[in-house]
C-alpha cells in the first residue's frame, strides 16, 4: 500500500475510534467533532475532510457496529455443529458482543427514542444484516422441529428472545450499578460468565418439547 494511502487509513481508523468512544459516551446530541478531533490527534479541518459532517461520521460509527455483530452471529449458524451447541455459540457470542460493548445498547435504545428520524436510518442499516440471520434461524429450527427434536417457534422470536435477555442485562447496569455490579465489583467477571450460562439454558429449556 502507498504511503499516503497508508496514512489516510490509519487517520480514518483514528478519527473512527475516538468518535466511537465520543458517541457511546455522551449520545449523538452532545458529542462535538472538535473533541473527537482533539482525542484522533487531527485538526477539526482534517475530520471535516475525511467525514464531512457529524452524521456521516456517526453512521459510520453504527455502521461498523451492527455489521461486525450481524455477520460474527450469521457465521456461526453457518457453522456445522449440533444444533445445541450452535444454539450455545451463537447465544454467547451476542452476550460476549454486548460485554465488550456494554454502552451500545443504551445509546442505541437513547438514540431511537430521542429521534425518530434516526430510527428510519437504522433500519436501512439494520432490517437487511438481520433478516439473513433470522432466515438461517428458520432454516435452522424448521430442522430440528421436522426431527422432533425442539417444540414449534419462529426464528425472529427465538432471535428477539436472545437480543432481549442479553442487551437488557447491559441496559440495567446504570440502574444495578450501586446494587449488583457494584457489591460484586470484585467479582464482575464471575458474575457475567455465570449470567451467560443461565441466558443459554433458559433459550435452551425454552425450545424444548
Amino acid at each position: 500500500m502507498k504511503t499516503k494511502e497508508k496514512e489516510d487509513k490509519n487517520t480514518e481508523q483514528a478519527i473512527l475510534e475516538a468518535a466511537e468512544k465520543e458517541f457511546l459516551e455522551k449520545g449523538y446530541v452532545l458529542s462535538k467533532t472538535t473533541d473527537i478531533a482533539r482525542a484522533a490527534g487531527v485538526t477539526h479541518a482534517m475530520l471535516h475532510y475525511y467525514f464531512r459532517t457529524k452524521d456521516n461520521l456517526f453512521n459510520k460509527v453504527f455502521i461498523k457496529k451492527t455489521e461486525v455483530a450481524a455477520s460474527s452471529f450469521g457465521n456461526i449458524l453457518d457453522q456445522d455443529l449440533p444444533f445445541t451447541e450452535k444454539m450455545s455459540k451463537f447465544i454467547e457470542s451476542h452476550f460476549d458482543f454486548i460485554a465488550a460493548n456494554p454502552r451500545l445498547p443504551f445509546f442505541i435504545l437513547n438514540e431511537l427514542l430521542s429521534n425518530p428520524e434516526r430510527l428510519k436510518e437504522f433500519k436501512k442499516i439494520f432490517t437487511p444484516l438481520i433478516a439473513s440471520v433470522i432466515v438461517k434461524m428458520d432454516n435452522l429450527i424448521h430442522q430440528e422441529v421436522s426431527a422432533g427434536n425442539i417444540r414449534p417457534v419462529s426464528g425472529y422470536n427465538i432471535l428477539l428472545d436472545i437480543v432481549t435477555l442479553n442487551a437488557s442485562l447491559f441496559i440495567l447496569k446504570p440502574i444495578l450499578q450501586d446494587n449488583v455490579f457494584e457489591k460484586y465489583r470484585e467479582k464482575t467477571q464471575d458474575f457475567l460468565i455465570q449470567r451467560k450460562k443461565e441466558h443459554v439454558q433458559l433459550i435452551l429449556d425454552h425450545l424444548k418439547l
